[in-house]
């Protein structure tokens, strides 16, 4: 008994089913998948350190693959300084301990085996990977010391429309999801507008590779924060582009709190 405990620990949650906000209803995962399989950009969230997860998110991508879609993976793991080595691995011309480097300079708190699968099929598959994250030191400078503090140097590092401004609505959202912890005023507010870089300069990489391959269907891998409609990435997309959410459930958002502006689907773990 001891020793199944401990297994169904180590090995995480498996998830079958989700729930479909738009009506409430229990669907499994095949299903979900072939009602989100249309959409351009499918944003799949995530808690960074659940391999359930991430095994969801590569069943997705084998799926939308098999079905003939032409895939591009969006990755919040990476910034655009990375994406020589990203074109490298998806080409094949980059063995895997140089890639491994790449992400671990990238992503480093998170062990590699957490997407050595997606990695492995996107390169084995001639999958595109973009790298859509601001760049670090850029994100570190505007939350120690504000979007304005930042020289022309560090702006010219980002899409030119991007300015990180945050609005009250957003700064309620923070609050709810990252509680100021005794922060003053003016530091929770550069975290805000740090978080807002992020989502800007990711939906502007989606946006700009997206415009310039036509006919790509992008699966965007980003934490569940990001990848919410509400107060993430998706809020922050231009034009008319369609997208498609499916969200873990990730604090404070559960089945009671979640709405459809948060995600299309809300999956559901089991222990």
């Amino acid at each position: 008994m001891l020793l199944s405990l401990l297994v169904a620990l180590l090995c995480g949650c498996s998830i079958s089913q989700a729930m479909r906000m738009r009506d409430g209803a229990t669907v499994d995962v095949d299903t979900m998948i072939a009602e989100v399989s249309d959409t351009p950009v499918l944003f799949l969230g995530e808690r960074h350190d659940a391999p359930a997860h991430h095994r969801l998110q590569l069943r997705v991508l084998e799926a939308l693959h098999a079905q003939g879609k032409d895939l591009v993976i969006g990755m919040e793991m990476f910034e655009s300084v990375t994406q020589p080595a990203l074109d490298a691995w998806s080409s094949g011309r980059v063995p895997e301990d140089a890639f491994r480097d790449v992400y671990h300079w990238s992503w480093r708190h998170i062990p590699w085996d957490m997407y050595s699968d997606i990695f492995f099929f996107a390169r084995d598959n001639h999958i595109p990977i973009v790298a859509l994250n601001a760049p670090r030191l850029v994100v570190q400078a505007v939350a120690q010391s504000g979007f304005a503090s930042l020289s022309p140097r560090e702006r010219a590092e980002l899409p030119p429309d991007v300015d990180a401004s945050v609005t009250d609505q957003f700064l309620n959202f923070m609050r709810g999801s990252s509680p100021s912890h005794g922060r003053s005023r003016e530091s929770f507010r550069y975290i805000a507008e740090a978080q807002m870089l992020r989502n800007m300069v990711m939906a502007r990489r989606i946006t700009g590779y997206l415009s310039s391959h036509p006919g790509k269907v992008m699966v965007v891998i980003a934490g569940g924060a990001h990848a919410r409609g509400v107060g993430g990435v998706p809020a922050e997309l231009k034009g008319n582009l369609e997208y498609r959410i499916v969200l873990p459930p990730v604090p404070p958002l559960n089945e009671e709190s979640a709405t459809l502006q948060d995600t299309d689907y809300l999956l559901r773990e089991r222990f």
